[in-house]
């Protein structure tokens, strides 16, 4: 079976991207761009994964397939909705359009998650798979996610009204996959489980998590102690929402 870095340099070559460009785009070296591909691990799945338009659990395991044009995900009801809600989005957004080019080369994807924002949360999985993605030129990734790279940013859309007013029903949202801990006050995406749940978590001086829906009139804070939160997941930190206007969170 392929290793992880021989996958690695068949979908950065099908890319057309050589070690550096892609280094370039996940923010690390060319070096470790080519440890990894001579045999070597890393922690970057997702965000290679991002960049080259492929499946992360193929990359990671060489399970399932890579992505290509007759994939069903490319073919499926929720992936027509979604090239709509992006290229909409793109309209929508300066800086930002739902096509590769020379200019707008930065990739941020659109997973498969339905972000049930209440506290029924939803079934996530390890690789929530690829369905579409938005590309932002240099000045669009600047001013629009506030960052140097994409590496680990990923877009979910949530549904639901328990984190109103911050985000609206219907918000596409930026996340930062990077973050896997509490770190610092804000609003987080976090699996227990096997339930994701997105929710305003705030330190308190017994060392547990207040849990809060910005929704305060239908929804009411819970707390999270020291044990469900070791039993916890993170899946990542919100950053910024989309809408017509960019929103720090």
């Amino acid at each position: 079976m392929e290793s992880l870095g021989q996958r690695l340099k068949t979908a950065r070559k099908k890319a057309g991207l050589t070690q550096t460009q892609l280094a370039e785009r996940i923010g690390v070296t060319q070096n470790a761009i080519q440890k990894i591909e001579a045999g070597g691990e890393t922690k970057h799945i997702i965000a290679l994964a991002s960049v080259l338009g492929i499946n992360p659990a193929w990359l990671q395991t060489g399970n399932g397939i890579m992505i290509g044009e007759n994939s069903r995900i490319n073919n499926s009801p929720i992936t027509n909705t979604v090239t709509y809600e992006t290229r909409h989005l793109a309209e929508k957004l300066p800086l930002a359009q739902s096509e590769l080019d020379d200019e707008h080369r930065y990739r941020i994807d659109y997973l498969d998650v339905r972000a049930a924002a209440g506290m029924t949360g939803f079934v996530n999985s390890d690789y929530p798979e690829i369905i579409n993605q938005i590309y932002l030129s240099e000045e669009g990734l600047r001013e629009l996610v506030g960052r140097k790279n994409t590496n680990g940013i990923c877009l979910i859309n949530v549904p639901t009204d328990s984190m109103e007013p911050t985000i609206q029903k219907g918000d596409v949202v930026l996340i930062d996959m990077n973050i896997n801990d509490y770190n610092g006050e804000g609003i987080y995406a976090f699996a227990i489980d096997g339930e994701l749940f997105i929710k305003r978590l705030q330190k308190m001086i017994s060392g547990s998590f207040k849990v809060i829906s910005d929704n305060k009139e239908k929804y009411d804070p819970e707390e999270m102690n020291n044990e469900i939160y070791r039993n916890a997941k993170f899946v990542g930190k919100f950053i910024r929402r989309w809408r017509i206007d960019v929103k720090d969170l």
